[in-house]
């Protein structure tokens, strides 16, 4: 073999992948579809971990942290008050201009040797037996030695890869979101209005979430459901907001856009011989939270740690398994575990969050979860025995939540023991098995 190796997709994992690659002596290229520098990244901001950096290997951008925002939660009945997050005095996060996020990383992997091809739009895989050596694009067909598929979520090398490889091709309902977000100029004359960022739990029956954060200058609003929509519902939406944000301008300052991200947990297998998948392209998105820079980041480290380790170049699906292996032990199994609380939450009713809020049973502390934590670990470790009794206690007179939460509880304990049991190395027979069992247990849990 050799060290040609082959980013489909300017992806923030894949970037990340194509660092420590093109450091350490590997020709990389990577062939992107946006026709310039500029059109890369969403029109939005994104809040994330502040070790991202670090952990990922990367150098760390000049301006970004800034003290951790709190979040407040509004329950549907609005007699309710939100629960508001508390946070320790001099924790910080990251706090990037998604634009700013990807200028900084196109300078790192140039300045490695990263190749970036724009304007060339990423069709197909090409494969010789059951191995991707290439990829089909607008500008011709490109051959490499690995190719890791950076996408995003519908992308074109996944959803063409044979069946027989194992890796899931297609997302299902409720594994991805359309996601409206947009900055509005922000009124004069409402002086007493707090800075806030306000998460809606339910919106008038809809499927999905939305927020409203309110900053010094706009207000920036996000609008997302499961099903499509258009113009009418963010009108209707715009409207709701408006009545509980009256400092809501019209004028339309940034964003504006819909687009699709992945909510679920991270595809059962990630790699293939000469193939690996990344970012969006893997489902690596916090499933609650919606946000994967964090994850991708990471994986980016991970993946570029098992190709270099890989002496014999053979980037094959057995050399590529010490990625999926350290992906999951790191991310992908606390990912998991967290779409089990998601798909809990999804199945809870207008008058389920209304008990919550209502009974005094979701806390400050319960809720007070942050971008700096990235497990589900450490996103509910303040959860003692003794908190849960009390809480359970709280539920009691709800019978059918009660049996709600114990199905859940007994579902996260099957699926730890499933993700414990990952075949150690890679074989087709024992990998295409531990995949069935674990999208299996997802399937069970059905969202009504």
């Amino acid at each position: 073999m050799g060290k040609n190796i082959i980013i489909a997709g300017a992806g923030h994992g894949g970037l990340t992948a194509a660092y420590h690659l093109a450091k350490s002596g590997y020709t990389v290229t990577v062939y992107e579809r946006a026709a310039q520098e500029s059109d890369l990244g969403y029109e939005w901001e994104d809040f994330f971990d502040a070790r991202t950096f670090d952990e990922a290997g990367l150098p760390n951008p000049e301006t970004g942290k800034i003290p951790k925002v709190p979040i407040s939660f509004y329950g549907p009945n609005p007699d309710d008050p939100p629960i508001r997050q508390t946070f320790a005095d001099g924790e910080v996060e990251m706090h990037m201009y998604r634009k700013e996020l990807y200028a900084h990383l196109i300078r790192v992997v140039s300045e490695a040797g990263v190749k970036i091809v724009f304007g060339c739009t990423v069709y197909a895989p090409i494969l010789i037996g059951s191995r991707i050596v290439g990829i089909q694009t607008s500008l011709g067909d490109f051959t490499g030695d690995l190719v890791i598929d950076a996408c995003g979520v519908d992308s074109p090398l996944r959803t063409n890869l044979p069946a027989y490889l194992g890796i899931q091709k297609t997302l299902k309902k409720y594994e991805y979101l359309y996601a409206y977000r947009a900055y509005f100029n922000r009124l004069e004359g409402f002086d007493d209005v707090q800075n806030e960022y306000k998460t809606y739990f339910v919106d008038d029956g809809k499927d999905g979430l939305c927020w409203a954060v309110t900053t010094e200058k706009t207000v920036d609003l996000l609008v997302a459901r499961f099903e499509p929509f258009g113009q009418d519902e963010i009108d209707r939406m715009f409207k709701i907001f408006k009545a509980d944000n009256p400092h809501l301008g019209e004028e339309l300052v940034l964003g504006g856009q819909v687009t699709k991200i992945p909510l679920r947990h991270p595809l059962a297998v990630l790699v293939a011989d000469g193939y690996a998948a990344i970012g969006d392209s893997a489902c690596m998105t916090v499933p609650i939270a919606g946000s994967g820079i964090a994850n991708s980041l990471r994986a980016g480290k991970l993946l570029a740690d098992a190709i270099l380790s890989d002496i014999n170049e053979e980037y094959s699906a057995t050399t590529l398994w010490k990625y999926q292996k350290a992906f999951y032990d790191k991310i992908g199994d606390s990912m998991a575990t967290i779409d089990m609380a998601r798909m809990f939450l999804l199945n809870m009713k207008k008058a389920d969050f209304e008990f919550f809020f209502g009974n005094d049973i979701l806390s400050s502390e319960d809720l007070s979860f942050n971008t700096n934590e990235t497990s589900a670990k450490e996103m509910f470790s303040h959860f003692s025995p003794s908190v849960i009794i009390d809480k359970l206690k709280k539920v009691g007179g709800n019978r059918s939540l009660i049996r709600r939460l114990g199905v859940v509880a007994v579902r996260i304990g099957r699926l730890k023991l499933i993700t414990s049991r990952m075949p150690e190395t890679y074989s087709r027979e024992a990998v295409s098995k531990w995949a069935e069992k674990y999208e299996r247990l997802f399937a069970e849990t059905q969202i009504k």
